[in-house]
């Protein structure tokens, strides 16, 4: 699969309502969790809060999906609290992917940020870092490649995932800006 990632800006047409959610700890396979440890990582809990589309979201998440490019779509709301790491891996995209019935080929995801950077708060996606963002700067990328994020900071990060399939129209924009979508070498998350 190739593997292709972008980063981009909608407006923001929320406000915020997301810090009023009853964000939820999700368990985390412990495969991935041996691999971490393996690699030093200490960590009693990995991940951050969750919010997703089993509640009620905003009417506005669908827009935001569509001004990506996105369709078919899940949404997640996602706290991460001082602290909270998620060290480099891939989504598996398992529930997704059935639910939708969607192959993980046409799988993506869109990470919204929905707050200006704060100090501490890091988004990595295929060995790139990622700061000083604004409200409503987005990352998409497929469903290979590997990303991490963590909060280092005293304040919550708040983001929106959006995974969904990538439109034709989108594809064909990317490769026009990119002369061909970007393409990363394999990263190395042995």
């Amino acid at each position: 699969m190739t593997k292709i990632a972008h980063q981009g800006h909608v407006t923001p047409v929320w406000q915020e309502e997301f810090k009023e959610f009853d964000f939820v700890k999700q368990p985390i396979k412990e495969s991935e969790i041996s691999v971490w440890r393996e690699k030093g990582y200490y960590h009693a809990s990995f991940s951050g809060g969750m919010y997703d589309s089993r509640n009620p979201v905003p009417e506005w998440c669908d827009y935001v999906a569509n001004k990506i490019g996105l369709s078919n779509c899940g949404y997640v709301f996602y706290k991460m609290d001082t602290l909270d790491i998620m060290p480099t891996h891939v989504d598996h995209f398992e529930t997704y992917e059935r639910v939708f019935g969607v192959d993980r080929g046409n799988t993506y995801r869109a990470l919204v940020f929905l707050e200006d950077w704060k100090p501490g708060h890091y988004l990595e996606f295929n060995g790139e870092a990622v700061t000083n963002w604004s409200a409503g700067d987005y990352a998409l990328w497929s469903a290979d490649v590997p990303h991490a994020a963590s909060n280092i900071g005293v304040l919550p990060r708040y983001t929106l995932q959006i995974t969904g399939e990538l439109d034709e129209r989108v594809r064909i924009h990317l490769k026009g800006i990119h002369h061909g979508y970007l393409l990363y070498p394999d990263c190395d998350i042995d």
